[in-house]
Order: C-alpha cells, then structure tokens, then sequence
C-alpha cells in the first residue's frame, strides 16, 4: 500500500511489522516520519514502550522506526495514526509538524488554566485564615489593609486566570469539545470514542471537575471555619 512498489529502496520483511530500510546509508540523516513518530510519541507523554504495547509491536521495532532503521507497515501506520490521535495522510505529511506545535501550546494553556483555578482555590482558602487571624490579633486598621491586599491577590488571580480559560474556550469550539474530559483526551491524542485509561483521574476528576474544585473549597472552609469560629469566640 504506502510503501509497495518501491523495490529499490526498501525490502518488504515478510511477517513482521516493519519495512527494512535498506537502500539507507547507516549514516544517513533520520527520515521526516521518524522525526514525526517519536515526536508525536514524546508530545503524548508515551514511553517507546508504551507506544510499542499500544500499537502490537515490541519495543525494538519502535527504537527502529524512530531511528531510520526500519518504516512501519500499512497497518502499524493505521495503528500509529489512531494511538497517537492523528490522521494517516498527516502523519505522512510534513504539515503534521505544525499539529504537533499547535497541540503541544494548546496543551500548555490547558495545564495553565487549571493551575490557575487550583491557585484561586488555594488562595480563597489561605485568605480565610490570614483575613480571620488578622481580625482576631491585630488592630482594625492592620486587619482591614490585610484583607485589602487578600482581595487584590485574588482578584489578580481572577484576571489573570481569564486568559488561559478563555483560550481554552475556543479550543472547545475550534474542535468541537464539550466536557473537560473530551479537551483533555483531544490534548492527549485520543481519538474521538476512543477507550480512555480507567484510572482516578479518567474516571472521576477530571469528569467531575467543577464539582470537585467547589467541593473542595467548601469541605476545606468548613474545616478552617470551626477553629477560627472558636478562636473568634474565645
């Protein structure tokens, strides 16, 4: 299929998984799909392992595709494609660089909106206790300047948390996603309907995320509220 009837350059293995490169030069520069493999594997945080498990090759083979030595056959590309959340034509085509770029900075602003809804829970729940203890110790004056400069973080916080979410909100448009858990298997290369991993994160995070963040800042507010309502108190 791709790679038939080049008889020159490559050697058909039969019954393996791989097309021998050997009209190569041992030092001959790695190929453009090399290149394209073991960056799509590395951008999906995939050991060779991993990849090699996923795809029904062993490791070795996978060490070869990315160095040159061997090119994956008609069906370990459809394989390849589907893992690594990625088209076949793209795959063999150099624009599919410029995927990789694009999926790796949408990637980062995904990480980046959620630190930043993690620092704004964190923020509220330390601003509790720092405002409340101010009231308790200090003089009204002090304790009030404290809690201007709580809100000031916090707002900052806000703002600056607007950016990344707002991007990721036209990630969700520019490819039709709609919960967090299709944004983050998008990011990760899995394709549409694909089977995610059953672990914590899969299966209760991240689908859960927003109830989990105020779940969170409640169950931590009641615990930090109780001892600084005695304190108040005593």
């Amino acid at each position: 299929m791709v790679f038939q009837g080049r008889s020159k350059g490559v050697l058909m293995d039969g019954g393996s998984d791989t097309i021998h490169a050997t009209g190569l030069d041992a030092h001959t520069s790695v190929g453009p799909l090399a290149s394209r493999i073991r960056g799509l594997r590395e951008n999906a945080s995939m050991t060779q392992g991993e990849l090699a498990s996923r795809v029904f090759v062993s490791r070795q083979t996978v060490i070869n595709w990315e160095k040159g030595r061997t090119l994956p056959d008609a069906e370990s590309l459809k394989r390849l494609s589907s893992v690594l959340g990625i088209t076949l034509d793209a795959l063999l085509d150099e624009r599919s660089e410029e995927r990789l770029r694009q999926i790796e900075g949408e990637r980062k602003i995904f990480k980046l909106a959620i630190l930043f809804e993690c620092l704004w829970s964190l923020e509220k729940l330390i601003g509790v206790i720092v405002v409340t203890i101010a009231h308790k110790f200090l003089d009204p004056s002090a304790a009030y300047q404290i809690a201007d400069v709580e809100r000031i973080i916090g707002l900052a916080i806000s703002l600056a948390a607007l950016i990344p979410w707002f991007k990721v909100g036209g990630i969700k448009i520019d490819h039709d996603l709609q919960s967090v858990v299709e944004i983050a298997a998008y990011l990760e290369g899995y394709p549409p309907g694909a089977e995610l991993p059953q672990t914590f994160a899969w299966r209760w995070l991240l689908p859960h995320w927003t109830l989990v963040t105020v779940t969170f800042v409640a169950f931590a507010l009641v615990l930090t509220y109780i001892p600084l309502i005695a304190l108040r108190l005593s």
